[in-house]
């Protein structure tokens, strides 16, 4: 495992700026990145001295930013004390590599559009792309948007079929539309499955089923 000769010079071919040194089995992408991006026609620019540390068990273990010149407020909601970026869920991050996707492909996907919304959310106080939450719900919310359903029980639904259930095409889709499945959430139930997160898919629903138990037992607030 670890970081792949091409995508090193992929990396430093697209930003020539970038200092790439390694620490034991880890390699370190540090320098300036220019920001100059676009979104529904609002430009955001800047200058940012990011270290990107790409962990020698990648992509089992995922990269980690940080911006190393205080550019980004410590009290932004999405930056850790450590000054570390959170760019999203440890699950969508899995289910990110596990498509194939280099170092190039998540700068481009989650760094660059994470220095966007900061300089967005410092002009104008609100997210460009939305928000999610943090923890199981912001789990729930990307695998809502991935599974493009309406319903939070579809999501469970189908979150089920991805424990329980191997890929049939033929069988009905869990999102309860009583198409086949070959015909309605076949492409990304295999992906899902092939990402193997059956292990983060049970973890929620045990963690929705005592949140649920817990709420029962307490009974409803007066």
């Amino acid at each position: 495992m670890g970081i792949v000769n091409h995508d090193i010079e992929v990396v430093r071919e697209k930003y020539p700026a970038f200092e790439i040194s390694k620490r034991e089995s880890d390699y370190i992408f540090s320098g300036e990145l220019i920001l100059n991006h676009v979104f529904d026609d609002v430009r955001m620019t800047g200058k940012f001295n990011l270290e990107i540390v790409v962990p020698g068990d990648f992509p089992l273990a995922f990269p980690k930013v940080k911006e190393l010149s205080n550019c980004i407020n410590e009290n932004y909601p999405h930056r850790y004390k450590d000054g570390q970026f959170c760019l999203a869920s440890d699950l969508e991050l899995k289910m990110f590599f596990s498509q194939d996707k280099d170092l190039c492909s998540f700068i481009e996907k989650y760094v660059i559009p994470y220095l966007y919304t900061y300089r967005f959310y410092e002009e104008y106080g609100v997210y460009p792309y939305g928000e999610r939450s943090h923890g199981i719900m912001g789990d729930l919310e990307y695998l809502k948007d991935l599974f493009e359903v309406d319903d939070w029980g579809q999501v469970l639904d189908i979150m089920l079929f991805v424990v329980q259930s191997s890929y049939r095409g033929d069988l009905l889709c869990p999102c309860g539309s009583g198409k086949r499945i070959r015909n309605c959430h076949g492409e990304i139930l295999k992906k899902v499955m092939n990402a193997a997160l059956q292990d983060e898919c049970r973890a929620i629903l045990l963690e929705v089923k005592r949140e649920y138990d817990r709420k029962v037992k307490n009974g409803p607030r007066n």
